[in-house]
């Protein structure tokens, strides 16, 4: 089920992912957002070539970071959600920690995700019930599983987006906490869905839908989970495409004591 979806997306990472380090070694131009979030050249090409890819799927809607949002995506029960371009800001900074982000939402939760990491070539990727999987530039295949640490916990948070609050979390669970990392966009969700790192929190409001989808799944596939600082988990395809209480992912539900 979903070989042909998953196939297409693949092929997009693959090629977008190409591209994206192409423009990254080449020089890029960069414009800013009403947001005041930057977009690239990179950004632009990597969501042309995934929608080419895509474009063979008549019946599945869009959402996508790099393009104008159509409310009439609220009455599809396949979406695409995507991401061309996850941690522009890193890969404006060159510190190589930008990923890319695709997935299929039926019914508002996702059934298919892949995580691109153009910097390594290679990618992770996950279909709901039958588990994550990680390939390397080889194309060596190994199945994702979160760790089972609940102390000497690894840590991820954002190379560029750190807040108080999660500084906050990590004094005050310091006894259990081995090491904080610095990692950008999605690749966090893949280092813990490998079990190289146990939880990130994020209490940014800057994220949307694409920021998170495919990484639930990941997470959701390799045994972890993935959901705000509220403690909810996430629909998609919503009208408000915003993540109001930020996103966390842990290892393990008992985890979620970071939060209390």
């Amino acid at each position: 089920m979903y070989e042909k979806e998953l196939a297409s997306m693949v092929s997009a990472v693959k090629e977008a992912s190409k591209e994206i380090m192409r423009i990254y070694k080449a020089g890029f131009n960069i414009k800013m957002k009403e947001d005041n979030s930057p977009v690239t050249d990179a950004d632009l090409a990597s969501n042309k070539i995934i929608r080419k890819h895509l474009s063979e799927f008549k019946d599945i809607s869009w959402l996508s970071e790099e393009d104008a949002d159509n409310l009439e995506r609220l009455k599809a029960k396949r979406i695409w959600v995507i991401d061309p371009l996850d941690g522009t800001q890193d890969f404006v900074n060159h510190d190589d920690s930008f990923a890319i982000n695709i997935a299929l939402v039926e019914d508002n939760h996702p059934v298919v995700a892949v995580i691109g990491q153009p910097f390594t070539s290679s990618y992770a990727y996950a279909v709901k019930g039958q588990g994550a999987y990680f390939v390397d530039e080889n194309g060596k295949e190994t199945k994702m599983h979160v760790s089972s640490r609940t102390k000497d916990l690894i840590i991820l948070t954002s190379k560029t987006h750190e807040r108080p609050e999660e500084l906050a979390i990590y004094k005050k669970y310091a006894s259990i906490i081995k090491e904080v990392s610095h990692l950008g966009a999605s690749n966090k969700a893949v280092n813990i869905g490998l079990g190289l790192a146990d939880c990130s929190i994020r209490y940014t409001t800057g994220t949307k839908e694409w920021d998170v989808c495919a990484p639930d799944l990941i997470m959701t596939e390799s045994g972890g989970l993935l959901v705000d600082t509220k403690l909810n988990t996430f629909t998609y395809n919503r009208a408000d495409v915003h993540n109001h209480f930020g996103y966390c992912m842990f290892n393990l539900k008992e985890n979620e004591r970071l939060l209390k």
